[in-house]
């Protein structure tokens, strides 16, 4: 025998309630990192196929602001049954302190064949590094 669950209304949340901010967790530095810029479309939901592998403590972000990070190209070169497989990623720090924040992805050049769109840079920000930033309360207002 299944047990039914009561309707419940739903919440309508403020935007301001719903979109949450983020600074650095080292120094407070407002990285101008908002939830609603997440990237969540290829995101593997439990139980779930396909989209990008799901990393345990990563949220990528499709869209960052370039002048609240510091930037250090890093250049690998991971050896897979004799070929030789080069990556290219850029690690993310604070402007302010230069906490390590996350990396950048920019595959335009090594996947994309000429005929086609480059796809998008990916922002992958570590959720450790990141603190939310308090709501103003509407008595501040």
């Amino acid at each position: 025998m299944a047990m039914k669950k009561p309707d419940q209304p739903a919440l309508d949340l403020p935007s301001s309630l719903s979109t949450v901010s983020y600074c650095c967790g080292a120094c407070g530095y407002d990285l101008k990192l908002s939830s609603s810029a997440r990237d969540t479309a290829g995101m593997v939901v439990a139980g779930g196929g396909g989209g990008y592998r799901r990393r345990r403590g990563v949220v990528r972000f499709g869209a960052i602001d370039d002048a609240r990070f510091g930037h250090v190209d890093e250049f690998r070169c991971v050896d897979v049954r004799a070929r030789r497989l080069f990556t290219r990623r850029t690690r993310l720090l604070c402007r302010k302190c230069g906490a390590h924040v996350g990396f950048a992805y920019d595959d335009r050049a090594a996947r994309s064949p000429p005929s086609s769109s480059p796809p998008p840079p990916r922002y992958d920000i570590k959720i450790r590094a990141l603190h939310p930033i308090e709501a103003p309360q509407p008595s501040d207002l």
